[in-house]
C-alpha cells in the first residue's frame, strides 16, 4: 500500500511539473485596462520568427490553433457581432519535439511550447491593451508520445490563457 501511495505521489508531481502556462502583462498594464464586453472578431497570425521555425516544427498547425481559439472564445461568450474590440493574436515562438524525443527523453529533450502576444484593438484598429501568453508541455513516455494529445493540450491551454485574461477585463 505504501508503494502504491509513493508511486501515485510521484506521478502526481510529474503531471504538475510537466505542463505549465502563464500570462505576462507589460509594466503599467493595470493602469489603462479597458473593460472588454465582447470581441467583434479575432485573427491568429505568426511572427516572421515563428514562420522560420515552422520547418522544424511541422506538427504545429495554425488552423487548429485558430479553431481551438474560436471554440474557446465563443464558449466563454467573448465573441459577438456587436463587440466593442478586436483581437489579434501573434504567435512568436513554437517548439514541438519529435515523437521519439518526447517518448525516450521526456523533459530532458526540452519542452513543447507555444508563446505569443494578444493585442486588443479598438474598432479603429488602434491597440488598447496587450499581454503575452505561453503554454509548455514537457511530459515524456506514453503521455509525451501522443502528438495529438501534446498539440491539443498546447492549443487548449494557450487559448484558455487568453480567454481568462479577456474574461477578467469583461468581468471588472
Amino acid at each position: 500500500m505504501a508503494i502504491l501511495r509513493s508511486f501515485m505521489l510521484c506521478l502526481s508531481i510529474l503531471a504538475v511539473v510537466g505542463c505549465s502556462s502563464q500570462v505576462t502583462r507589460p509594466d503599467g498594464a493595470d493602469a489603462d485596462r479597458p473593460v472588454i464586453r465582447a470581441l467583434q472578431d479575432f485573427t491568429v497570425e505568426m511572427s516572421p520568427d515563428a514562420r522560420t521555425q515552422l520547418a522544424d516544427n511541422v506538427k504545429f498547425d495554425i488552423d487548429a490553433l485558430t479553431s481551438t481559439m474560436k471554440r474557446t472564445l465563443e464558449g466563454r461568450g467573448l465573441v459577438a457581432s456587436e463587440g466593442d474590440y478586436r483581437l489579434k493574436v501573434v504567435v512568436n515562438d513554437i517548439r514541438v519535439r519529435s515523437t521519439f524525443n518526447a517518448v525516450m527523453w521526456g523533459f530532458m529533450a526540452g519542452n513543447d511550447h507555444l508563446e505569443g502576444d494578444a493585442i486588443v484593438l479598438n474598432l479603429e484598429g488602434e491597440p488598447v491593451y496587450e499581454f503575452g501568453a505561453s503554454a509548455s508541455y514537457a511530459l515524456g513516455g506514453f503521455g509525451g508520445g501522443q502528438d495529438s494529445s501534446r498539440m491539443n493540450w498546447l492549443y487548449e491551454e494557450f487559448s484558455e490563457m487568453i480567454a481568462d485574461e479577456l474574461s477578467k477585463k469583461r468581468d471588472e
